[in-house]
């Protein structure tokens, strides 16, 4: 279609109206816009006749060819193309605004490219040209609002406007000369006598000049007249912008004698304050919120430097921390009844911050200022904190809720921020306020109130030393908590939440076991707290299993009798094995197995039942679960593990203590072995066996010498089978943890040699479609070249194809299959000295990898894989540095290769510098191919490539 005017039009009537071809015509009217053709059908769009939509696009292309194509405009087209832009501006005075701001953006962008050269003065004349003499067919109104439109949008564009360093410098110089204009100009609209609208637009191109650097201490008298536009109801929302932007402005807090001049006027909004909160008027409370946390945030320092005298300073700073107080504190439950009470939770973290980072005599000083704050802070938050009526939460939706859960965890950061200030009084505080709630009647009772305090002790038991701080008010709280009311979820989920936050501390105190023992065990059979009674087990099992040897028989009935109910989800009933393991482990091998008999035939027999079964995806699913139980209770069970202070050498040196983990397994092999058989070729049943092997072997380390032999078969055969990366990922560990072993060589060739056969038979059927599988090949290889390279010296390996596999790794398009080919090839020429035959395959097939790097430097492969290439040249230098030089020299000569950009100067010079004296020093190689590979893609020297540098 052809770029006319009425083309254009109808293609903007369909990207508008006609929503089935909106995506192909904001295609061509994209082409259309970056057109030569557009600096003459732009203005032909603004014709009054044509219609508003039209209208925009025109500007909107004229902006874009002035502002990304300026190089297209011939120099002495400049002052014609600049009058016919204040022409148009003119004739859209009265609108449409969209239109009008469009062409004093484009404007805007014109000065940009032409200060000071061409257009000396260019806010002065802009100023100059908007008057009423100049404009006769506009009323004074119309006239000052397009004059504030320019030199709103005029800063603004400024900030947005790519601009190199120096000539950003240079704008920048010419518009602060500039301000000597503009700021009288706002003085005298920015007044009561002006129309509301001119004053409104007056204090938003304030606003701009403000946010592009004009000076707190230049602009008071300015500042002193937005503070009284705040009392203007039709202005009140954009005075309240323009002081945000005052008061954030990075400088500000340069001048803290200014903003102390200042801080009354902020202080005289606390009526304002109170009344929007008296008439739950939110949104002034959201706006008046804003301000004031935006000025205690940005001058905190000024909140700890002016409390150390006793003065008016002291009395407003401290005034205005009683105003985030106020803003705090507002009313309501968030985000239904109020959303301006979350903007605080920055400024209570700043100001502890910085009392916690001041000197010792100082941070007293303000600690002791400031400690009644945090004390009035606790108070409120544990109200705000609280849930709502149960009819309210019901009927908030799923987002509402959400963020409520998120303010919620807002207030618990705050709170430990809180603690960190008021320490053992916040404990204090907590217990006596836990006990005057508990001791209110049944019907004057609320659970919000209750779950509110032990939330709060849950928020702090991460600050808690479970050493040093005594249980005087913790011991007492937990006491507390069999009395509490259970008819609620809520508050039992986060009791439960709370009791496993605080595990490292009752291992410290195990005398409230008793306590809290009972209620998690009941938390289990509910399933709606389950989850976090399973948590908190864990947590309190795993940190101190020694403690709980009275309560295993209790713990372990428990487990049995929820597990058979089938009432709990799949993630907490393994979250029960694990349980299990880390409980059991205390008791004698005798004991631990009759418990284990009585708590896993159960489970064992489902899973062989699910075995018999033909295969489903609810089997599947059935099966994966109780492996992944059995994985969980393995990886916990462990009657060796060593104990805090011991040393790995008393861990293997209990001689004579069988691994009971060890026994369940020899058990388990013929089902393991069936369900490997049968669901070779599912991904998810594959690795969760694998990863119950994994598991067994990190438990039991050495003692998993009885299982190697038969298990590495059995993984052998089913990757022979069908490859799966979990194989690879259990064989590495076991080859690298028995690579010492005499009695395991022949078992660990057999395994090795089984994977490498079956991997480079993907060669042959295609290594693109089983990337994956390369890339974890790759992995195992370039670690056991490190830590076993004795294997690769056992008869019928085949070095070369794993060379060759290696270089096809490098040509994939996965970047982390290329890191691992990369990886492996290092190793391969690094210890080429220590494995026989590696040095022939590279003498005879090293150019085959030189040429695969060159051609990825060139541009076939993604920049971010090049430092990895480097790795390989590096290695090649190192080691192979005559070959290298004879296979560089031999391929870069070649025309067109790696790529058709570099000269042959470049390409030699590339050579030189690779083959240097540093051609061993890491950093100045990888630097060299980094810079080679921009020159091959055409990248070197421009902005997108310094740009695109740091995220690669």
């Amino acid at each position: 279609m052809d770029l006319t005017v009425e083309n254009i039009e109808r293609a903007v009537g369909q990207f508008y109206y006609d929503t089935s071809v909106q995506r192909e015509a904001h295609q061509w009217l994209t082409v259309a816009q970056i057109s030569p053709l557009a600096w003459t059908f732009s203005w032909e769009l603004l014709h009054p006749q044509k219609s508003p939509e039209v209208q925009f696009f025109g500007a909107s292309s004229l902006y874009l060819k002035i502002s990304k194509f300026w190089h297209e405009v011939p120099p002495d087209q400049y002052g014609t193309l600049r009058s016919k832009l204040f022409e148009r501006i003119a004739s859209f005075a009265t609108g449409p605004k969209m239109v009008l701001t469009r062409l004093c953006v484009a404007l805007s962008s014109f000065a940009l490219h032409t200060v000071p050269e061409t257009w000396p003065g260019a806010v002065s004349e802009i100023i100059s040209t908007f008057q009423q003499s100049n404009l006769p067919n506009c009323s004074p109104t119309q006239v000052c609002l397009v004059l504030l439109e320019i030199l709103r949008v005029l800063p603004e564009e400024f900030g947005t406007a790519h601009l190199t360093q120096h000539r950003k410098g240079v704008v920048r110089h010419e518009l602060q000369k500039g301000l000597e204009h503009v700021l009288p100009l706002l003085r005298s609209l920015m007044n009561p006598a002006s129309p509301p609208e001119v004053y409104n637009q007056a204090l938003q191109c304030f606003s701009s000049w403000v946010q592009f650097g004009v000076s707190i201490i230049d602009c008071m008298g300015l500042i002193e007249q937005v503070f009284q536009a705040v009392n203007n109801e039709s202005l009140f929302e954009t005075a309240i912008e323009v002081l945000v932007h005052v008061f954030a402005h990075p400088e500000s807090p340069r001048y803290p004698n200014t903003v102390n001049k200042l801080l009354p006027d902020v202080l005289g909004m606390n009526t304002l304050l109170q009344r929007a909160i008296q008439e739950h008027d939110m949104d002034v409370c959201q706006s008046i919120t804003r301000l004031v946390v935006t000025v205690a945030e940005m001058h905190s320092k000024l909140l700890l430097e002016s409390v150390e005298k006793e003065d008016e300073h002291k009395r407003n700073v401290l005034n205005l921390v009683n105003m985030v107080l106020a803003c705090t504190a507002v009313p309501g439950t968030y985000p239904i009844d109020e959303h301006s009470s979350d903007l605080v939770f920055g400024f209570w973290y700043i100001l502890q911050d910085e009392i916690l980072a001041a000197d010792t005599d100082k941070s007293h000083l303000y600690r002791q200022v400031y400690f009644p704050t945090y004390v009035a802070l606790l108070q409120i938050l544990l109200v705000k904190v609280q849930y709502p009526a149960e009819d309210v939460y019901s009927s908030m939706n799923a987002e509402e809720k959400e963020h409520f859960r998120w303010y919620r965890q807002d207030i618990s950061d705050t709170v430990m921020y809180a603690y960190s200030m008021l320490r053992e009084v916040l404990l204090a505080s907590l217990y006596s306020g836990l006990v005057t709630v508990m001791q209110k009647s049944a019907d004057k009772l609320h659970w919000q109130e209750v779950e509110a305090y032990i939330f709060f002790l849950g928020s702090v038991a991460e600050a808690v030393d479970p050493v040093e701080e005594e249980d005087q008010y913790l011991g007492h709280v937990f006491s507390l908590l069999p009395q509490m009311p259970c008819n609620n979820t809520k508050l039992i989920s986060t009791t439960l939440y709370t009791i496993g936050s605080y595990a490292e501390w009752i291992n410290h105190h195990p005398q409230i076991l008793p306590h809290i023992i009972p209620l998690i065990l009941q938390g289990m059979n509910n399933t709606e707290v389950a989850m976090s009674a399973t948590m908190a087990l864990k947590d309190v099992a795993q940190e101190g299993q020694e403690n709980l040897r009275p309560f295993v028989q209790d713990i372990l009935t428990a487990i049995q009798t929820v597990l058979a109910s089938k009432v709990l989800k799949s993630r907490e009933c393994i979250r029960l094995m694990s349980c299990v393991g880390y409980v059991v482990s205390v008791l004698p091998v005798n004991e631990i197995m009759q418990c284990l008999n009585v708590l896993l035939t159960p489970q064992i027999q489902e899973l062989q039942e699910l075995v018999g079964q033909e295969p489903s995806v609810s089997t599947r699913a059935g099966i994966v679960v109780k492996i992944e139980m059995l994985t969980w209770l393995f990886s916990s069970l462990d009657v060796k593990r060593e104990k805090e202070g011991t040393t790995t050498t008393s861990r293997i040196g209990a001689v004579g203590v069988q691994q009971p983990v060890l026994l369940i397994v020899q058990q388990l092999l013929p089902i393991l072995h069936t369900i490997m058989t049968k669901w070779v070729a599912d991904p998810n049943v594959i690795e969760a066996v694998c990863d119950l092997f994994k598991k067994t072997l990190r438990t039991l380390m050495d003692d998993f010498a009885p299982l190697h032999t038969d298990i590495s078969t059995m993984i052998a055969q089913m990757y022979n089978t069908v490859p799966h990366t979990p194989v690879i990922e259990f064989a590495k560990q076991l080859l690298v943890m028995f690579s010492k072993e005499d009695n395991f060589q022949s078992t660990n060739r057999a395994l090795f040699l089984s994977i490498c056969t079956k991997t480079l038979s993907l060669m042959e059927t295609g290594a693109r479609e089983q990337t994956d599988v390369i890339e974890c090949f790759m992995v195992l290889l370039a670690q056991l070249m490190k830590k076993y390279e004795a294997i690769f010296t056992c008869e019928n390996c085949n070095l070369l194809g794993l060379f060759q596999l290696g270089v096809i790794g490098c040509s994939l398009p996965e970047s982390h299959t290329v890191k691992a080919s990369c990886s492996f090839l290092t190793e391969f020429i690094t210890r080429s000295e220590q494995v026989p035959g590696t040095k022939d395959i590279i003498a005879s097939n090293g150019h085959v990898l030189v040429e695969r790097v060159l051609r990825a430097v060139g541009g076939e492969s993604p920049r971010s894989v090049i430092d990895y290439m480097a790795d390989i040249l590096l290695a090649l230098n190192k080691n192979y540095f005559a070959d290298l030089s004879k296979w560089l020299r031999c391929l870069i000569d070649q025309d067109g290769f790696p790529s058709e950009k570099p000269t042959e100067e470049q390409k030699k010079h590339f050579v030189k510098l690779v083959l240097s004296k540093e051609r061993v020093n890491k950093r100045r190689i990888k630097e060299t191919v980094k810079e080679f590979t921009l020159i091959c893609r055409g990248l070197f020297g421009t902005e997108y490539a310094a740009q695109t540098s740091s995220l690669i």
